[in-house]
Protein backbone atom coordinates (compact mmCIF):
# COMPACT_ATOMS: atom_id res chain seq x y z
CA UNK A 1 0.00 0.00 0.00
CA UNK A 2 0.96 3.41 -0.83
CA UNK A 3 1.78 5.76 2.22
CA UNK A 4 -1.22 7.73 3.12
CA UNK A 5 -0.54 11.53 3.26
CA UNK A 6 -2.27 13.40 6.83
CA UNK A 7 -5.31 14.98 4.34
CA UNK A 8 -5.76 11.84 3.00
CA UNK A 9 -5.76 9.92 6.58
CA UNK A 10 -8.17 12.79 7.36
CA UNK A 11 -10.31 11.74 4.88
CA UNK A 12 -10.09 7.85 5.47
CA UNK A 13 -10.84 8.86 9.02
CA UNK A 14 -14.37 9.86 7.68
CA UNK A 15 -15.67 6.71 6.68
CA UNK A 16 -17.73 3.89 9.05
CA UNK A 17 -14.53 2.36 10.58
CA UNK A 18 -13.66 5.42 12.05
CA UNK A 19 -17.28 6.13 13.10
CA UNK A 20 -17.50 3.42 14.85
CA UNK A 21 -14.12 4.36 17.05
CA UNK A 22 -14.80 7.54 17.87
CA UNK A 23 -18.58 6.55 19.14
CA UNK A 24 -16.65 4.28 21.32
CA UNK A 25 -15.47 7.29 23.14
CA UNK A 26 -18.43 7.38 25.30
CA UNK A 27 -20.01 10.27 24.41
CA UNK A 28 -23.98 10.67 24.29
CA UNK A 29 -25.35 12.36 21.55
CA UNK A 30 -28.23 15.08 21.58
CA UNK A 31 -30.57 15.26 18.42
CA UNK A 32 -31.42 18.76 17.98
CA UNK A 33 -35.15 19.23 18.77
CA UNK A 34 -36.24 21.81 15.63
CA UNK A 35 -34.55 20.91 12.40
CA UNK A 36 -30.78 21.65 12.10
CA UNK A 37 -29.01 23.80 14.45
CA UNK A 38 -25.71 25.29 12.88
CA UNK A 39 -23.08 26.46 15.54
CA UNK A 40 -20.46 28.83 14.86
CA UNK A 41 -17.04 27.57 15.54
CA UNK A 42 -13.92 29.62 15.49
CA UNK A 43 -10.49 27.50 14.51
CA UNK A 44 -7.60 27.68 16.27
CA UNK A 45 -5.81 29.95 13.61
CA UNK A 46 -6.36 30.54 10.27
CA UNK A 47 -3.34 28.19 8.96
CA UNK A 48 -5.71 24.73 10.75
CA UNK A 49 -8.71 26.07 9.06
CA UNK A 50 -8.85 23.26 6.03
CA UNK A 51 -7.31 20.66 8.29
CA UNK A 52 -10.14 21.19 10.90
CA UNK A 53 -12.95 21.45 8.32
CA UNK A 54 -12.12 17.82 7.91
CA UNK A 55 -12.00 16.91 11.54
CA UNK A 56 -15.43 18.74 11.63
CA UNK A 57 -16.85 17.32 8.99
CA UNK A 58 -17.07 14.04 10.68
CA UNK A 59 -18.71 15.41 13.52
CA UNK A 60 -21.33 16.41 10.95
CA UNK A 61 -21.88 12.99 9.40
CA UNK A 62 -21.90 11.56 13.02
CA UNK A 63 -25.10 13.89 13.85
CA UNK A 64 -26.51 15.61 10.75
CA UNK A 65 -28.75 17.44 12.72
CA UNK A 66 -25.84 19.73 13.68
CA UNK A 67 -23.87 21.77 11.34
CA UNK A 68 -20.79 23.56 11.95
CA UNK A 69 -20.26 26.83 10.45
CA UNK A 70 -16.28 26.83 10.97
CA UNK A 71 -14.24 30.56 9.92
CA UNK A 72 -10.91 32.05 10.91
CA UNK A 73 -9.88 35.20 12.23
CA UNK A 74 -6.75 36.57 10.64
CA UNK A 75 -4.89 39.12 12.87
CA UNK A 76 -5.47 41.96 10.58
CA UNK A 77 -9.46 41.23 11.46
CA UNK A 78 -9.38 40.78 15.37
CA UNK A 79 -10.67 44.40 16.07
CA UNK A 80 -13.71 43.80 14.18
CA UNK A 81 -14.15 40.53 16.36
CA UNK A 82 -13.37 42.06 19.16
CA UNK A 83 -16.25 44.76 18.22
CA UNK A 84 -18.71 42.49 17.33
CA UNK A 85 -18.55 40.12 20.43
CA UNK A 86 -18.73 43.59 22.26
CA UNK A 87 -21.88 44.21 20.59
CA UNK A 88 -23.60 40.93 21.66
CA UNK A 89 -22.31 38.31 19.04
CA UNK A 90 -21.78 34.88 20.77
CA UNK A 91 -19.25 32.45 18.94
CA UNK A 92 -20.49 28.78 19.95
CA UNK A 93 -16.36 27.94 20.21
CA UNK A 94 -14.12 30.37 20.48
CA UNK A 95 -10.42 30.43 20.45
CA UNK A 96 -8.87 33.15 22.83
CA UNK A 97 -6.07 34.33 20.56
CA UNK A 98 -8.87 35.51 18.60
CA UNK A 99 -10.15 37.70 21.29
CA UNK A 100 -7.74 37.44 24.54
CA UNK A 101 -8.45 35.92 27.80
CA UNK A 102 -5.27 37.85 29.67
CA UNK A 103 -6.13 37.70 33.76
CA UNK A 104 -4.43 41.43 34.02
CA UNK A 105 -7.44 43.24 31.50
CA UNK A 106 -9.80 40.72 33.01
CA UNK A 107 -11.12 40.11 29.66
CA UNK A 108 -11.10 36.25 31.15
CA UNK A 109 -14.40 36.58 31.79
CA UNK A 110 -15.63 37.18 28.69
CA UNK A 111 -15.65 33.48 28.93
CA UNK A 112 -17.67 30.46 30.67
CA UNK A 113 -16.31 28.93 33.50
CA UNK A 114 -15.76 25.25 32.40
CA UNK A 115 -15.91 24.15 35.66
CA UNK A 116 -19.47 24.61 35.44
CA UNK A 117 -19.79 21.37 33.01
CA UNK A 118 -20.83 18.45 35.06
CA UNK A 119 -18.48 15.37 34.47
CA UNK A 120 -21.36 13.80 32.16
CA UNK A 121 -21.06 16.97 29.97
CA UNK A 122 -17.18 16.70 29.82
CA UNK A 123 -16.01 13.36 31.01
CA UNK A 124 -11.99 14.20 29.67
CA UNK A 125 -10.81 16.59 32.83
CA UNK A 126 -8.42 13.18 33.83
CA UNK A 127 -6.61 13.30 30.52
CA UNK A 128 -4.39 15.87 30.64
CA UNK A 129 -1.37 15.77 32.01
CA UNK A 130 -1.62 18.26 34.43
CA UNK A 131 -4.16 19.46 36.76
CA UNK A 132 -5.52 21.08 33.99
CA UNK A 133 -9.14 21.52 35.61
CA UNK A 134 -7.48 24.10 38.47
CA UNK A 135 -4.02 25.21 36.97
CA UNK A 136 -5.60 28.67 35.90
CA UNK A 137 -6.55 28.99 39.87
CA UNK A 138 -3.49 27.85 40.84
CA UNK A 139 -1.61 30.31 39.18
CA UNK A 140 -3.95 33.26 38.95
CA UNK A 141 -6.09 32.97 41.80
CA UNK A 142 -9.38 33.46 39.90
CA UNK A 143 -12.40 31.06 38.91
CA UNK A 144 -11.69 28.85 36.08
CA UNK A 145 -10.56 27.70 33.62
CA UNK A 146 -11.60 29.57 30.60
CA UNK A 147 -9.98 27.63 28.17
CA UNK A 148 -8.32 24.13 26.82
CA UNK A 149 -5.12 23.51 25.05
CA UNK A 150 -4.61 19.67 24.50
CA UNK A 151 -1.16 20.46 22.07
CA UNK A 152 2.05 20.50 23.84
CA UNK A 153 3.68 23.94 24.34
CA UNK A 154 5.33 25.27 20.72
CA UNK A 155 8.60 26.17 20.30
CA UNK A 156 10.22 27.88 17.65
CA UNK A 157 13.79 27.64 15.57
CA UNK A 158 15.63 28.43 12.56
CA UNK A 159 14.31 26.92 9.90
CA UNK A 160 15.67 27.11 6.15
CA UNK A 161 15.31 25.80 2.51
CA UNK A 162 17.74 23.00 2.18
CA UNK A 163 18.02 23.54 -1.79
CA UNK A 164 18.63 26.87 -1.41
CA UNK A 165 21.35 26.05 1.53
CA UNK A 166 22.74 23.83 -0.73
CA UNK A 167 23.53 25.89 -2.75
CA UNK A 168 24.95 28.69 -0.68
CA UNK A 169 27.22 25.77 0.08
CA UNK A 170 26.24 25.76 4.23
CA UNK A 171 25.69 23.63 6.90
CA UNK A 172 23.45 24.89 9.95
CA UNK A 173 23.52 21.63 11.25
CA UNK A 174 27.02 21.72 11.80
CA UNK A 175 26.59 24.60 13.90
CA UNK A 176 27.55 24.25 17.52
CA UNK A 177 28.07 27.49 19.08
CA UNK A 178 26.12 31.38 18.81
CA UNK A 179 29.99 32.34 17.27
CA UNK A 180 29.75 29.90 14.30
CA UNK A 181 26.06 30.83 14.37
CA UNK A 182 26.70 34.75 13.33
CA UNK A 183 29.90 33.41 10.89
CA UNK A 184 26.97 31.34 9.14
CA UNK A 185 24.85 34.21 9.11
CA UNK A 186 27.69 36.27 7.95
CA UNK A 187 28.90 34.12 4.75
CA UNK A 188 24.93 33.68 3.86
CA UNK A 189 24.14 37.18 3.50
CA UNK A 190 27.32 37.78 1.43
CA UNK A 191 25.91 34.58 -0.51
CA UNK A 192 22.19 35.94 -1.38
CA UNK A 193 23.50 39.37 -2.00
CA UNK A 194 25.34 38.18 -4.90
CA UNK A 195 22.68 36.09 -5.60
CA UNK A 196 19.92 37.99 -7.96
CA UNK A 197 16.84 35.15 -7.78
CA UNK A 198 17.12 34.99 -3.71
CA UNK A 199 16.12 38.99 -2.13
CA UNK A 200 17.58 37.36 1.94
CA UNK A 201 19.63 35.25 3.55
CA UNK A 202 17.95 35.80 6.91
CA UNK A 203 14.36 37.14 6.62
CA UNK A 204 12.18 38.90 9.65
CA UNK A 205 9.49 40.94 9.53
CA UNK A 206 7.35 42.70 12.58
CA UNK A 207 5.13 41.07 14.94
CA UNK A 208 4.62 41.38 19.11
CA UNK A 209 6.33 37.94 18.87
CA UNK A 210 9.84 39.68 17.97
CA UNK A 211 10.11 41.42 22.06
CA UNK A 212 7.60 38.71 23.69
CA UNK A 213 9.27 35.27 22.07
CA UNK A 214 11.97 35.98 19.72
CA UNK A 215 14.12 37.85 22.31
CA UNK A 216 13.67 35.51 24.75
CA UNK A 217 14.58 32.47 23.10
CA UNK A 218 17.66 34.36 21.60
CA UNK A 219 18.21 35.42 25.36
CA UNK A 220 19.21 31.44 25.82
CA UNK A 221 22.36 31.85 24.14
CA UNK A 222 24.30 33.53 26.59
CA UNK A 223 25.45 32.53 30.09
CA UNK A 224 23.33 35.06 31.68
CA UNK A 225 19.89 34.38 29.80
CA UNK A 226 18.90 31.05 31.14
CA UNK A 227 15.15 30.46 32.17
CA UNK A 228 16.05 31.13 35.96
CA UNK A 229 17.74 34.38 34.75
CA UNK A 230 15.28 36.02 33.19
CA UNK A 231 12.52 34.85 35.83
CA UNK A 232 14.71 37.12 38.12
CA UNK A 233 13.32 40.12 35.79
CA UNK A 234 9.44 39.04 35.86
CA UNK A 235 9.60 38.69 39.56
CA UNK A 236 11.27 42.08 39.93
CA UNK A 237 14.05 41.01 41.50
CA UNK A 238 16.55 42.80 39.10
CA UNK A 239 15.89 45.67 36.54
CA UNK A 240 15.64 45.05 32.64
CA UNK A 241 17.96 47.72 32.08
CA UNK A 242 20.67 46.14 34.42
CA UNK A 243 24.16 45.51 33.17
CA UNK A 244 23.82 42.02 33.43
CA UNK A 245 20.50 42.35 31.75
CA UNK A 246 19.84 39.20 29.52
CA UNK A 247 18.12 41.60 26.99
CA UNK A 248 21.30 43.40 26.47
CA UNK A 249 22.79 40.61 24.65
CA UNK A 250 20.17 40.18 22.58
CA UNK A 251 19.51 43.60 21.42
CA UNK A 252 22.87 44.74 21.01
CA UNK A 253 23.43 41.49 18.51
CA UNK A 254 20.12 42.81 17.09
CA UNK A 255 21.83 46.10 16.21
CA UNK A 256 24.95 44.61 15.66
CA UNK A 257 23.68 42.18 12.56
CA UNK A 258 21.36 45.06 11.26
CA UNK A 259 24.67 47.09 10.54
CA UNK A 260 26.21 44.68 9.42
CA UNK A 261 22.95 43.71 6.36
CA UNK A 262 22.21 40.43 8.29
CA UNK A 263 18.64 41.68 8.59
CA UNK A 264 16.46 43.12 5.64
CA UNK A 265 15.95 46.68 5.62
CA UNK A 266 13.89 48.63 8.18
CA UNK A 267 13.02 44.96 8.98
CA UNK A 268 10.26 46.55 11.55
CA UNK A 269 8.30 48.07 9.51
CA UNK A 270 7.69 45.12 6.90
CA UNK A 271 4.38 42.91 7.20
CA UNK A 272 4.42 39.51 9.05
CA UNK A 273 2.64 37.65 6.66
CA UNK A 274 2.40 40.14 3.52
CA UNK A 275 6.54 40.62 3.64
CA UNK A 276 8.24 38.43 5.68
CA UNK A 277 5.99 35.11 5.35
CA UNK A 278 4.87 36.01 1.99
CA UNK A 279 8.96 36.08 1.18
CA UNK A 280 10.38 33.01 2.63
CA UNK A 281 6.96 30.80 0.82
CA UNK A 282 8.07 32.08 -2.41
CA UNK A 283 11.71 31.12 -1.79
CA UNK A 284 12.66 34.55 -2.08
CA UNK A 285 14.82 34.80 1.36
CA UNK A 286 16.51 31.64 2.60
CA UNK A 287 16.52 31.32 6.38
CA UNK A 288 13.76 32.49 9.32
CA UNK A 289 13.31 32.29 12.68
CA UNK A 290 9.75 31.28 13.89
CA UNK A 291 7.37 29.06 15.33
CA UNK A 292 5.76 25.43 13.59
CA UNK A 293 3.31 27.50 11.66
CA UNK A 294 5.68 29.19 8.68
CA UNK A 295 6.46 25.63 8.31
CA UNK A 296 3.36 24.31 7.60
CA UNK A 297 2.41 27.49 5.23
CA UNK A 298 5.88 27.00 2.78
CA UNK A 299 4.77 23.01 2.54
CA UNK A 300 0.79 23.79 1.73
CA UNK A 301 2.67 26.04 -1.13
CA UNK A 302 4.50 23.80 -1.87
CA UNK A 303 4.68 20.13 -1.26
CA UNK A 304 7.87 19.29 -2.69
CA UNK A 305 10.35 21.68 -0.35
CA UNK A 306 12.83 20.00 1.92
CA UNK A 307 12.79 22.40 5.32
CA UNK A 308 15.25 21.64 7.85
CA UNK A 309 16.32 23.34 11.15
CA UNK A 310 18.56 24.29 14.15
CA UNK A 311 17.66 24.80 17.64
CA UNK A 312 17.45 28.37 18.77
CA UNK A 313 20.22 29.20 20.50
CA UNK A 314 23.16 27.78 20.09
CA UNK A 315 25.46 28.76 23.22
CA UNK A 316 27.73 31.79 23.10
CA UNK A 317 31.31 31.67 25.17
CA UNK A 318 30.66 30.66 28.49
CA UNK A 319 27.50 28.92 27.99
CA UNK A 320 28.17 25.46 28.52
CA UNK A 321 24.50 24.13 27.81
CA UNK A 322 22.20 24.58 24.65
CA UNK A 323 19.06 25.14 25.92
CA UNK A 324 16.20 25.11 23.39
CA UNK A 325 13.19 27.95 24.22
CA UNK A 326 9.64 26.39 24.40
CA UNK A 327 6.04 28.19 25.81
CA UNK A 328 4.83 27.76 29.24
CA UNK A 329 1.93 25.82 29.51
CA UNK A 330 -0.79 28.26 28.66
CA UNK A 331 -3.81 28.34 30.71
CA UNK A 332 -6.02 31.15 29.94
CA UNK A 333 -5.58 30.80 25.72
CA UNK A 334 -6.95 28.46 23.00
CA UNK A 335 -10.42 26.89 23.14
CA UNK A 336 -13.07 28.31 25.18
CA UNK A 337 -16.93 29.09 25.04
CA UNK A 338 -18.31 32.93 25.43
CA UNK A 339 -19.76 33.67 28.77
CA UNK A 340 -23.37 33.56 28.15
CA UNK A 341 -23.04 30.61 25.64
CA UNK A 342 -24.94 28.42 28.24
CA UNK A 343 -27.84 30.55 27.81
CA UNK A 344 -28.56 29.82 24.45
CA UNK A 345 -31.48 27.48 23.39
CA UNK A 346 -28.35 25.40 21.55
CA UNK A 347 -26.78 25.08 24.48
CA UNK A 348 -26.85 21.09 24.61
CA UNK A 349 -25.34 20.68 20.89
CA UNK A 350 -22.57 23.35 21.77
CA UNK A 351 -21.63 20.77 25.23
CA UNK A 352 -21.85 17.75 22.63
CA UNK A 353 -19.63 19.56 20.23
CA UNK A 354 -16.93 20.83 22.79
CA UNK A 355 -16.61 17.20 24.54
CA UNK A 356 -16.24 15.47 21.16
CA UNK A 357 -14.06 18.23 19.72
CA UNK A 358 -11.50 17.39 23.01
CA UNK A 359 -11.99 13.19 23.19
CA UNK A 360 -9.25 10.97 22.98
CA UNK A 361 -9.87 9.57 19.24
CA UNK A 362 -10.31 13.82 18.08
CA UNK A 363 -7.50 15.31 19.89
CA UNK A 364 -5.14 12.35 18.32
CA UNK A 365 -6.67 13.84 14.64
CA UNK A 366 -6.12 17.37 15.39
CA UNK A 367 -2.58 16.44 16.77
CA UNK A 368 -1.67 14.41 14.23
CA UNK A 369 -2.58 16.94 11.80
CA UNK A 370 -0.66 19.61 13.29
CA UNK A 371 2.39 17.98 14.00
CA UNK A 372 2.48 18.25 17.52
CA UNK A 373 2.93 16.49 20.68
CA UNK A 374 0.25 16.95 23.53
CA UNK A 375 -0.18 16.93 27.12
CA UNK A 376 -3.04 15.01 27.03
CA UNK A 377 -3.75 11.39 27.44
CA UNK A 378 -4.56 9.54 24.52
CA UNK A 379 -5.62 5.66 23.61
CA UNK A 380 -3.01 5.03 20.92
CA UNK A 381 0.18 6.52 20.05
CA UNK A 382 0.84 9.81 17.56
CA UNK A 383 1.99 9.38 14.57
CA UNK A 384 3.83 12.99 13.91
CA UNK A 385 5.34 11.71 10.76
CA UNK A 386 5.17 14.22 7.83
CA UNK A 387 4.64 17.51 10.39
CA UNK A 388 7.46 19.74 8.79
CA UNK A 389 8.42 21.43 12.14
CA UNK A 390 8.79 18.09 13.87
CA UNK A 391 10.10 16.53 11.03
CA UNK A 392 12.52 19.09 10.39
CA UNK A 393 13.71 19.65 13.66
CA UNK A 394 12.19 18.75 17.11
CA UNK A 395 12.11 15.25 17.06
CA UNK A 396 15.83 15.83 16.97
CA UNK A 397 15.99 17.66 19.94
CA UNK A 398 16.30 16.74 23.85
CA UNK A 399 16.00 12.97 22.67
CA UNK A 400 18.63 10.25 22.81
CA UNK A 401 20.20 9.48 19.65
CA UNK A 402 18.63 12.77 18.01
CA UNK A 403 20.77 14.92 16.53
CA UNK A 404 20.35 17.60 18.95
CA UNK A 405 20.30 15.20 21.79
CA UNK A 406 22.26 17.60 23.90
CA UNK A 407 20.29 20.37 23.32
CA UNK A 408 17.59 20.56 26.15
CA UNK A 409 14.23 22.31 26.27
CA UNK A 410 13.71 24.84 29.06
CA UNK A 411 10.48 23.99 31.93
CA UNK A 412 7.58 24.79 30.57
CA UNK A 413 5.62 25.41 33.41
CA UNK A 414 8.84 27.36 34.72
CA UNK A 415 8.03 30.54 33.12
CA UNK A 416 7.91 33.75 35.41
CA UNK A 417 6.69 35.91 32.97
CA UNK A 418 3.44 34.08 32.51
CA UNK A 419 2.92 34.17 36.15
CA UNK A 420 3.44 37.94 36.62
CA UNK A 421 0.59 38.31 34.44
CA UNK A 422 -1.72 37.76 37.45
CA UNK A 423 -0.16 41.10 38.85
CA UNK A 424 -0.19 43.29 35.67
CA UNK A 425 -2.16 46.75 36.38
CA UNK A 426 -4.83 46.79 33.99
CA UNK A 427 -4.70 48.48 30.56
CA UNK A 428 -1.25 49.12 30.92
CA UNK A 429 1.92 48.28 27.96
CA UNK A 430 3.53 45.08 29.60
CA UNK A 431 7.57 45.89 29.58
CA UNK A 432 7.90 45.75 25.61
CA UNK A 433 4.96 47.70 24.69
CA UNK A 434 4.40 45.00 22.76
CA UNK A 435 0.58 45.72 21.04
CA UNK A 436 1.81 49.56 21.28
CA UNK A 437 5.10 51.29 20.32
CA UNK A 438 7.70 48.12 20.34
CA UNK A 439 8.48 48.40 16.69
CA UNK A 440 8.76 51.95 16.57
CA UNK A 441 11.37 51.77 19.48
CA UNK A 442 13.04 49.17 18.42
CA UNK A 443 13.48 51.44 14.35
CA UNK A 444 15.22 54.17 16.48
CA UNK A 445 17.82 51.33 18.35
CA UNK A 446 18.55 50.18 14.72
CA UNK A 447 18.94 52.91 13.28
CA UNK A 448 21.04 54.76 16.40
CA UNK A 449 18.54 57.26 17.49
CA UNK A 450 19.08 55.38 20.69
CA UNK A 451 21.12 52.91 22.14
CA UNK A 452 20.59 49.68 23.66
CA UNK A 453 20.88 51.34 27.09
CA UNK A 454 18.08 53.90 26.69
CA UNK A 455 16.19 51.27 24.97
CA UNK A 456 16.57 48.85 28.31
CA UNK A 457 15.59 51.60 30.39
CA UNK A 458 12.22 52.66 28.27
CA UNK A 459 11.35 48.73 28.92
CA UNK A 460 11.96 48.84 32.42
CA UNK A 461 10.18 51.98 33.03
CA UNK A 462 7.22 50.32 31.29
CA UNK A 463 7.29 47.37 33.86
CA UNK A 464 7.20 49.80 36.78
CA UNK A 465 4.35 50.79 35.08
CA UNK A 466 2.62 47.68 34.50
CA UNK A 467 3.58 45.24 37.09
CA UNK A 468 2.18 45.62 40.91
CA UNK A 469 3.31 43.21 43.09
CA UNK A 470 2.08 42.43 46.40
CA UNK A 471 4.54 43.26 49.52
Amino acid sequence: MKQLSRREMLKLMGTGTSLAVLASQGISFVSAQDGVVTLDVIASQPEYLNLEREIWDIFERENPNIKINLFAVNENETPAMFAKIAGGYIPHIATTPTTTSDPATESYKLYMDLSELSDEDFPWWDRWTFDVKNAFTNVYGLPGPRALEVMAPWTCSWHWHQDLMDEAGLDPQSVTTWEEFNELLEKGTEWANSNPDVDYFLDQGWHPLVPLVWANAWALAFPNGQQEDQNAYWRGEKKFNDADSPWRNVYQWLKDSYDKGIFPESWWTREWEGDYEASYIAKKSVMVFHGPWLWDKALAADPTIVQRGLPASPPAAGQDEWTQWIAGIDTFRWYALMEGVQELPEFPQVKQAWAWWHSPAVVKMRAEGQGSPVVYQLDEPLNLEGAAQWEGVRKEIDVPGGLFENTHFVDPANWAESKAAAYQVAGSTNTWDHNGNASAKIGELMTGEIDVQEFLDWAQANFEASFEFPE
